[in-house]
């Protein structure tokens, strides 16, 4: 195992039923670990969605994949560092739940290379706390977003299966949907790629520690 991946991408890429693309596209990160109670929280989160798809499906999708990677449950030492990164996070009011907190107490623990989140605030919330709590600084180049997952997914296909799963739940995630020119005719690759690239950058310029390149 050398990636962790979080609720909010699980959620998103079954969603979309993408979660085999993602797979396809980042190959050396199999088997993915995710936290264990992913199971339940999501599955809930899956209900709680205005789908247009059935979400029967969706379940069926997230299920599968879940079966084939490692689930996680964190030792005191991780829940230890998780409580210091929330504690900090209050401190310097940035946005950071118990669920990125333990993912990131698991990479840096457990010396893993790479983290997969589709929470925004959470990667800001990582490249705010390494002054603070100096011991976090292996998370620096750390850090995947959705949108660099989705533009290497791209790198690999027409786009035209990503940008049909993506628009035909636009609800689902609004930059995808943007990027993807879902409330219109859609948009060539090249348009996508650079929307994405936007993001990215965006991102970038607010965590330019933890965010890998």
């Amino acid at each position: 195992m050398t990636t962790l991946i979080d609720n909010d991408i699980l959620l998103k890429s079954a969603c979309y039923r993408l979660l085999n693309e993602l797979i396809t596209a980042n190959r050396d990160a199999v088997p993915f670990g995710y936290l264990a109670a992913a199971r339940f929280v999501i599955l809930k989160r899956i209900r709680r969605l205005s789908l247009r798809g059935d979400p029967n499906i969706v379940e069926a999708e997230l299920l599968g994949f879940l079966g084939e990677h490692k689930a996680l449950e964190t030792t005191p030492e991780e829940q230890a560092l998780a409580a210091t990164l929330e504690a900090a996070a209050q401190n310097i009011a940035v946005n950071l739940d118990t669920g990125e907190s333990q993912l990131v107490s698991v990479l840096l623990l457990r010396t893993l290379p790479r983290l997969w989140t589709g929470d925004k605030r959470a990667i800001i919330a990582f490249d705010r706390l390494i002054d603070p709590v100096p011991e976090i600084g292996g998370i620096v180049g750390a850090v995947m977003c959705l949108e660099q997952l989705v533009k290497r997914a791209l790198a690999q296909s027409d786009g035209v299966t990503i940008r049909t799963a993506v628009c035909n739940e636009p609800s689902v995630d609004r930059t995808l949907s943007i990027c993807f020119g879902c409330l219109g005719s859609g948009q060539p690759l090249e348009s996508i790629i650079e929307g994405l690239d936007s993001y990215i950058e965006d991102i970038r310029c607010q965590a330019p520690r933890v965010l890998a390149t």
